[in-house]
This record gives C-alpha cells, sequence and structure tokens, in this order.
C-alpha cells in the first residue's frame, strides 16, 4: 500500500547551533564553569514548561518578553542523593544524602535567535526531598555567547 501522507511532518528548523554549558558544583557552590557553541540541534521540549511551586531540576530558555522557548527537565544533576547497599547481605539499596558532592554537569540549549535568558531551576542544596524548586543559576545569551570559547558565525 502507498503512503498518501507522511507520518511525520517538515519544518524549518529556527536554528542550527546549540550551546554545550558546563557546571561545576562543590557542596552547595554551583557556577557556569564554560560555554561552547556547537553545530548541532537541542533535544525537543519534553511535556508542558514546569510551573512556580514544582520541583526537581530543570533548564529554561526564555525570549526578551519572557515567553519560554524552549525547556528540558533534568535528573539530579548535582547528585545530591546516591544508592548505596543495605549494611548486611540481603538487604535493599537504599538512597541516602551525599553530603559533599562535588563534580561536574554539561547541559545543551539551542542556541535560538529569540533566545535573551537561561536558568537551571532545582531545589535549594540542603533542602528536604519534594521541596519546591527555586532559580539555582540564571545567565543572559549575549554573556553565554561571549564566553563561548569557539564561536563561529551566526547564520
Amino acid at each position: 500500500m502507498a503512503a498518501t501522507r507522511p507520518h511525520f511532518t517538515s519544518s524549518p528548523r529556527p536554528y542550527t547551533h546549540s550551546l554545550r554549558l558546563t557546571f561545576t558544583y562543590q557542596g552547595s557552590e554551583l557556577r557556569l564553569s564554560g560555554v561552547e557553541r556547537v553545530a548541532m540541534l537541542s533535544l525537543a521540549p519534553v511535556g508542558r514548561p514546569p510551573e512556580e511551586g514544582q520541583s526537581g531540576y530543570w533548564i529554561q530558555v526564555r525570549s526578551s518578553e519572557g515567553q519560554v522557548v524552549y525547556h528540558r527537565p533534568l535528573h539530579d544533576p548535582m547528585r545530591t542523593t546516591v544508592e548505596v547497599f543495605g549494611d548486611a547481605p540481603g538487604q535493599p539499596m537504599r538512597r541516602v544524602t551525599n553530603a559533599n558532592p562535588v563534580g561536574e554537569f554539561e547541559v545543551l540549549v539551542p542556541d535560538l535567535p529569540e533566545a535573551s535568558d537561561f536558568a537551571l531551576y532545582g531545589p535549594t542544596p540542603g533542602a528536604k526531598p519534594g521541596a519546591h524548586s527555586e532559580q539555582l543559576v540564571r545567565h543572559s545569551f549575549d554573556e553565554l555567547r561571549r564566553m563561548a570559547t569557539n564561536l563561529p558565525e551566526r547564520e
């Protein structure tokens, strides 16, 4: 049977590059340590943008008018808890608070022409599980583009 309609629609991409943001953290200190502009598309947004009072981690890109133009959930990027084995053989594994989380993680955000601000949301360090998320980091896209180590010509 010949297909008369494609099973997907094709629409022009509004961008061709993304920004790879590298964050480092130690304890409750979180900082942006690197920005790289790469020729690739970011993952598509999943579901509706998070709302006020929600818990968890996510990234968000807003336009200069304050409209959310991109968002993605993240899975505990700062490893505030770790999984450990039970004390005796046969006991179940459990999650415990990581007393001094140290590490780095990367996120990829589209370098959209209308992008104005980037923000990372999550629970504040030491917050109880399920606590409401707050803005942990915010940077303007102008600042991110200036920080980029390999900024090619914009399309």
